[in-house]
């Protein structure tokens, strides 16, 4: 069960970096946890896993491909895999074919492959020095050189890539060579008995359990650190394309009303640029204090809650749940939310917005209200600044931005993301 863990760790790493020397030790990893469940299964139906040639060789064989696949991995040059999908399954399908083939084999060979003891020793008293077949011998020196050369090549790596995982790959790998070398001098392992092989085999699975526990455990700590940086510049974005922006626009407006103190027709686009400014400011401030996984439909009633009770508007509100959409798409939706009930009701002098959200094949957001309307065929008004930025937001991210909208007969904005 711990190395089945184990694999899915390499296996989390493959999907990350896709690296060829992650999918064999992924697949090297597969091949012992399947080697080590099936042990399990033929000491549950064999009397003793020593007395046929069929379940001793198998194990034996078994253990010998997993540490050398695992020695490959330490060493081979490393290479990204392009199409992960078809290496996973290239990998999985060959160790299970590997494995098929070893079982056939002892299977049919049978009764003619050597059993590991003369005589199987029951006690510990009778467990002599290298007493066990010479062909198994041979078998659990050379599973010792690979787990060895694998301890040495993972501990190479460790070091140049400051990979604490690797380490206690080389770690488990150290003391499972130390492990068959026991094996071979004291053969507990085709027996009943517990010995001290078996301790070692059980430190190595331990050591490589810790190892891909604090694995878990840093990913996790790196992901959190990602998920505030991004968050944090997200923020950064949103102040300089907003508040920055409007404060630009201020400054030049107030400095050309300065020099033409009579001329007062900036002050009302300064006045928008003021309210558009502490919108923005306030939005950055409630998205810095709100769960960044805070779902779409809650975050989205949240953004134009906070405009709407600011102006006075009634607000009806008709999300659909579970409404999954990129981060940029996210963003783009609570900002183009909260630009529309506002305008509706400054520009439109709308007392009534609805938001509805859908997601049919594609996510689908409109904003009505029963403000004034206006001709939209007409030349701009002071309020065409923020239809510009929502449609120019929304399309540059690839979705489509509509507005309808009639005088007296209120305006309807909807925005598709495909």
């Amino acid at each position: 069960m711990v190395l089945i863990f184990i694999a899915a760790v390499l296996l989390g790493r493959f999907r990350l970096n896709g690296s060829r020397r992650t999918l064999l030790k992924f697949a090297a990893v597969v091949i012992l946890a399947l080697d080590n469940l099936y042990s399990a299964v033929l000491t549950m139906t064999v009397n003793s896993v020593s007395t046929g040639g069929f379940a001793t060789w198998t194990f034996a064989a078994d253990g010998v491909v997993g540490s050398l696949l695992l020695a490959v991995a330490a060493w081979l040059p490393d290479q990204r895999v392009r199409q992960r999908a078809r290496g996973l399954l290239i990998a999985l399908g060959t160790s299970i074919a590997i494995l098929a083939v070893i079982i056939v084999s002892t299977a049919l060979l049978g009764d003619r492959l050597p059993s590991a003891f003369a005589d199987v020793p029951e006690t510990g008293d009778e467990l002599e020095l290298l007493s066990e077949h010479t062909a198994l011998l041979v078998a659990e020196v050379l599973t010792a050189a690979c787990f060895a050369v694998a301890a040495v090549g993972f501990a190479r790596l460790a070091e140049e890539e400051d990979d604490e995982f690797l380490q206690w790959l080389s770690i488990g790998s150290v003391i499972a060579s130390v492990a068959f070398v026991n094996y071979a001098l004291f053969p507990s392992q085709f027996t009943e008995l517990v010995f001290s092989g078996d301790f070692f085999f059980f430190a190595a699975v331990a050591a490589l359990l810790v190892g891909a526990v604090r694995e878990i455990s840093r990913e996790e700590a790196a992901r959190i650190r990602t998920a505030v940086l991004e968050e944090r510049r997200r923020v950064a974005r949103d102040l300089h394309d907003g508040v920055a922006q409007e404060l630009a626009f201020i400054a030049s407006q107030m400095r050309w009303f300065l020099r033409r103190p009579a001329d007062t027709e900036p002050l009302e686009q300064v006045m928008d640029a003021v309210e558009r400014a502490l919108d923005e400011s306030r939005g950055a401030i409630a998205a810095l204090s709100r769960p960044i996984d805070e779902p779409l439909d809650l975050a989205l009633g949240h953004a134009a809650l906070d405009i709407a009770d600011r102006v006075g508007a009634r607000l009806h509100l008709d999300l659909a749940t579970d409404v999954q959409v990129s981060a940029d798409w996210r963003d783009a939706l609570l900002r183009i939310s909260r630009e529309a009930v506002a305008n509706a009701v400054r520009h439109g002098r709308a007392r009534t917005i609805s938001l509805q959200l859908r997601d049919n094949g594609g996510v689908w957001l409109r904003v009505t209200d029963d403000g004034d309307g206006f001709d939209v065929e007409a030349p701009r008004s002071s309020q065409s600044y923020g239809l510009t930025s929502m449609r120019e937001r929304a399309e540059s991210l690839g979705g489509r931005f509509e507005i309808s909208s009639t005088p007296g007969a209120g305006t309807t904005i909807e925005v598709v993301v495909q």
